[in-house]
């Protein structure tokens, strides 16, 4: 009977012993696991995109004329207002016979300069009529950025009087020669100024907000990717195989609220500024991306920071 009370007494001591050893290494196990910041995996639309500036102006633009030297005596419109084809712009004097003739409107459109002045003779350009509904950007690129772009590539159009609203555009022309410059300030110390092409944007009929003469930024779409799994650059790491991968936060399924460092192969493709564009088999919206993998490895313990997004 005494001997098996020994025994007994042993037994619980063990118990107490392995017990106490595994509390106490769960608890070491939880203390030396790494904080990391993670950010869920989800798809966006990538665009690369080559910046210009430009200009509003008018598809359409009549220059009325007239160089009779008759006397301008009566105006009958006036800076921004709209004519109809063949409408009287302005009433000649010609005093050799007390006669009068009349300026007319050779098309529809929206007065946007008169030079005619009352009292004034008649001899140059008097009026500009334009159409205010067809519009389109004449602007300009940088001599480096001419290889990237081409013929119809969507244009993001802004300006600064249109606030946020953004106007969809279209690349309709790129100059085959570069934009002239005085030859004397190229001559100068500002020599170094790269060329300039000239572009055209066409714009849809919908241009709300915008007026002949706006300054607006240009962004043409050189490359776009809709619809991808993106991360950013500092997200990837380079494995010893020289194989892209991607580290997640993978869940403990027994024990929640426990984390290990997963890595995960991929594929890059489309690269902005900030983004590159990512594939692969094992890649689902909302895995845990750890944004920070430099300083870790596949099967280390991490507790999650709190979430940040992209």
């Amino acid at each position: 009977m005494k001997k098996r009370g020994i025994i007994l007494f042993i037994v619980l001591g063990v118990a107490i012993l392995v017990g106490g050893g595994a509390y106490v290494y769960a608890n070491s196990q939880t203390k030396s696991a790494i904080a990391v910041q993670t950010s869920p995996l989800s798809k966006a639309t990538l665009q690369n995109t080559v910046s210009a500036t430009g200009v509003v102006e008018s598809y359409t633009k009549d220059t009325v004329s007239d160089s009779s030297n008759l006397e301008i005596t009566k105006l009958y419109v006036s800076v921004g207002q709209s004519v109809a084809k063949n409408d009287w712009l302005c009433q000649l004097y010609d005093k050799s016979d007390e006669s009068y003739s009349y300026v007319k409107a050779p098309n529809s459109g929206t007065i946007t300069e008169m030079n005619a002045v009352k009292g004034n003779l008649a001899n140059g350009k008097l009026f500009t009529i334009e159409d205010t509904n067809d519009l389109k950007i004449r602007g300009k690129v940088k001599e480096a950025d001419l290889n990237h772009i081409y013929v119809n590539m969507p244009v993001i159009v802004k300006s600064d009087a249109t606030a946020d609203k953004v106007f969809p555009g279209n690349l309709t022309k790129i100059a085959p020669t570069a934009i002239k410059t005085d030859s004397s300030a190229t001559n100068s110390t500002n020599s170094n100024n790269k060329a300039e092409f000239e572009i055209e944007v066409d714009l849809p009929n919908d241009t709300t907000g915008l007026k002949i003469g706006m300054n607006t930024r240009l962004s043409i779409v050189s490359e776009e990717r809709a619809d991808v799994f993106c991360v950013p650059f500092d997200a990837l790491i380079i494995d010893a195989s020289g194989q892209s991968c991607l580290y997640i936060a993978k869940e403990n399924p027994v024990e929640q609220g426990s984390y290990t460092v997963e890595s995960i192969p991929v594929t890059t493709g489309l690269e902005t500024d900030s983004l590159v564009e990512i594939a692969g088999d094992q890649l689902t919206p909302g895995l845990a991306v750890i944004s920070q993998p430099q300083t870790i490895e596949p099967g280390t313990a991490v507790t999650l920071e709190t979430e940040v997004s992209k």
